[in-house]
């Protein structure tokens, strides 16, 4: 609601600059409401409805600011293409195309367009493990993306779905990781490593043999199903060799999963493209023959925020941005009922303390949703950046690990009544400590990982503080893929979950690698999962007997100890926060056995929670040496435990099991 005692001004496509700005005689551009809106500061923009082919950048002037959208307020970032401006493509190019295929295709002369080669740029990689950076020749970037009918386009590429598997592995190229666990650390530093030889399927060879001039890149996850990266390749057809430019971190194996990308004569199926930069030609086959066509020209993100205060920016959709779609570096502002689809990077990032992401709609980006940054881990001072009541979904379509629909970093954030759903990776990760991740309806996640978690935090023997409650996680993984529901990886400390349901999770619901300090308390687990909890003790295994993690713990120059001689664990402020802490032995000559000696799980608690399958999992013994598993009730059905599975409410509460409010779980509805 506006506030009277204010000033506001009204934009809208129809209006003009010399207007007075009001609701009847509105301004035209963005640019001239707010010079006006910052010389009477406080104020309020509205727009009125309309599509707005621009970005808006604030900062410390724009202070106290409200920007506000009518119904129907679109910022984008793109170049439209009407279905008229698209034609038939020349006949030598047409004749590269397969005959079912060439009806189908259209071209768009993108100089005609005022579409520069500078617009274009060049291909950059994508994937999470890409190592172009390390490359002379190579860089990491942000890639032009074209759109049919307001859906993501696939540059052209073979095949159209799923993925081939490397024959055989003559050469892994100067690696950082091969075999797993074995680690050449003088390799991740060097320049131009050498890329590698792999052979490709017969089949797929002489598929190779017909492209003309191809400029072929390759997509896949070439050892882990964690570990996505792309490279351009140099094919050999007669050994049915490809050479990858940019080495893959871990190796490769002989059935890793990739496909060929960005060939013209693979423009064979509907939503791919091509383009052909250096005669500024676009050739798209379009999902329909009436779509209008987009390409993300603006590398810029729509919505630019720097060090400003208490800023509010409130119901504009966002898209087609070759960017992150909003980028808020400030304190106290305010981002809701954002609709925010089509962005190449992420869809909203926010650094500072007091912001709040609220009531957004976030799908369809190429990397991640929200990302949170706050708080100050040398103090613990909290940043209170909120994201709740947001509903993201179809997520990291480009990028596809480690990119989560919520990321937490710093110190003291909360994710809290989101739905999260659709996407080949994590739901919500965080780094830091203090965060609080509350009524989360998380389902339909790490839809291709095994070694994955819905929820995920790892690597950190003083990640104290996060508490993990009320949150529905359904359905995670699918077809051969079986990840994690919450997973603490390799040591991960600190950590508490209590009052959360795990239904369905393919392999483990809890995963805790090793940590200590943790606490699995009152959670409700069921149906398909291979183990309710699993709780090991790499950390120890490793230290001790010399197991596979034992290259992160065996020397005073390995990454956990590293690591935590970079965390102030021991100044005042974490001594009154987390005092025990202080007491670790941080001495590799301590004896093993020392409770105090982080790679032992001490200080656990396992406790109270209710666990509908044939066990409750996997726990190491020295779990149960140094920690605490017990009273935790076991049943074989749900029937027996008095479950109704479609309220997840008990008849009967079992003794001493709190009641989980399920109904307060996602989202909550506009009183609107």
């Amino acid at each position: 609601m506006t506030d009277k005692n204010i000033p506001v001004y009204f934009i809208s496509p129809a209006g003009c600059d010399d207007n007075p700005g009001t609701s009847a005689f509105p301004f035209r551009t963005p640019q001239r409401a707010q010079a006006e809106a910052r010389r009477n500061a406080p104020a309020e923009v509205v727009f009125l409805s309309g599509s707005y082919r621009t970005s808006l950048s604030f900062d410390e002037s724009d202070s106290g600011c409200t920007y506000r959208a009518e119904e129907n307020v679109i910022l984008t970032g793109g170049v439209s293409i009407a279905p008229s401006a698209l034609v038939s493509p020349d006949a030598e190019i047409l004749g590269r195309f397969s005959p079912e295929a060439a009806g189908h295709i259209r071209a768009a002369d993108l100089a005609s367009l005022g579409i520069t080669r500078e617009d274009l740029d060049e291909i950059y990689p994508i994937g999470s493990y890409s190592n172009a950076a390390r490359y002379d020749n190579g860089k990491n970037g942000v890639n032009i993306e074209v759109f049919s009918g307001g859906r993501r386009m696939t540059n052209a590429r073979y095949p159209n779905e799923g993925y081939l598997k490397i024959a055989q592995v003559l050469d892994q190229g100067e690696v950082n990781e091969y075999p797993p666990q074995n680690y050449w650390r003088e390799n991740q530093k060097k320049r131009n490593p050498r890329g590698g030889t792999y052979l490709i399927d017969p089949d797929v060879n002489e598929r190779a043999k017909t492209w003309k001039n191809p400029a072929p890149w390759v997509f896949g996850y070439f050892f882990w199903d964690w570990a996505d990266a792309s490279t351009p390749v140099d094919l050999y057809t007669p050994n049915r060799a490809i050479y990858p430019r940019y080495v893959a971190s871990f190796g490769c194996r002989p059935g890793g999963l990739y496909y060929f990308y960005n060939i013209l004569e693979e423009l064979d199926s509907p939503g791919e493209f091509f383009i052909d930069r250096e005669n500024l030609m676009l050739y798209v086959y379009p999902y329909s023959e009436d779509d209008t066509i987009e390409m993300s020209i603006s590398s810029m993100p729509l919505i630019c925020v720097s060090g400003t205060e208490n800023l509010t920016v409130d119901g504009f959709t966002l898209t087609c941005v070759r960017s992150t779609a909003a980028a808020v570096n400030g304190n106290g502002c305010v981002l809701r009922n954002l609709t925010v689809r089509n962005a190449a990077d992420h869809g909203i990032t926010v650094t500072g303390n007091r912001n709040t992401v609220q009531n957004c709609d976030i799908s369809h980006t190429g990397r991640g949703g929200v990302y949170l940054t706050g708080g100050d881990r040398t103090t613990l001072t909290p940043g209170e950046n909120r994201v709740e009541n947001c509903f993201i979904h179809n997520f990291s379509e480009v990028y596809q690990t480690y990119q989560p629909g919520v990321q937490l970093n710093g110190v003291g954030n909360v994710c809290a009544h989101n739905e999260i759903c659709f996407s080949p990776h994590m739901a919500i990760g965080y780094h830091g400590n203090d965060h609080l991740i509350e009524y989360n309806n998380i389902h339909d996640v790490v839809l291709h990982s095994s070694d994955a978690g819905a929820i995920y935090a790892g690597f950190d023997w003083c990640a104290h503080g996060t508490v993990i409650r009320y949150n529905l996680l359904r359905d995670i993984g699918a077809g051969e893929f079986t990840p994690d529901g919450i997973y603490w990886d390799d040591g991960h400390s600190g950590q508490t979950a209590y009052g959360n349901i795990l239904i369905n999770v393919k392999k483990f619901s809890f995963l805790i690698g090793g940590g200590r300090d943790n606490t699995v308390q009152n959670n409700l687990i069921l149906g398909n999962t291979r183990n309710p909890i699993h709780y090991d003790d790499r950390n120890r295994d490793g230290f001790v007997n010399g197991g596979w993690a034992a290259q992160a713990t065996n020397s005073p120059d390995a990454p956990h100890w590293v690591k935590l001689r970079a965390i102030p664990y021991t100044n005042e402020y974490w001594k009154a926060r987390f005092p025990q802490l202080a007491d670790l032995k941080t001495d590799i000559r301590t004896d093993p056995d020392d409770p105090d000696f982080p790679i032992n799980p001490a200080g656990s608690l396992i406790e109270g929670n209710i666990i509908i399958a044939p066990s409750i999992g996997f726990i190491a013994d020295s779990v149960y040496r140094y920690s605490r598993v017990e009273n935790n009730r076991i049943f074989e059905t749900a029937e027996e435990a008095g479950l109704n599975t479609d309220t997840l409410t008990f008849s009967a509460l079992p003794q001493d099991f709190p009641e989980i409010p399920v109904k307060d779980i996602g989202p909550i509805p506009s009183e609107s």
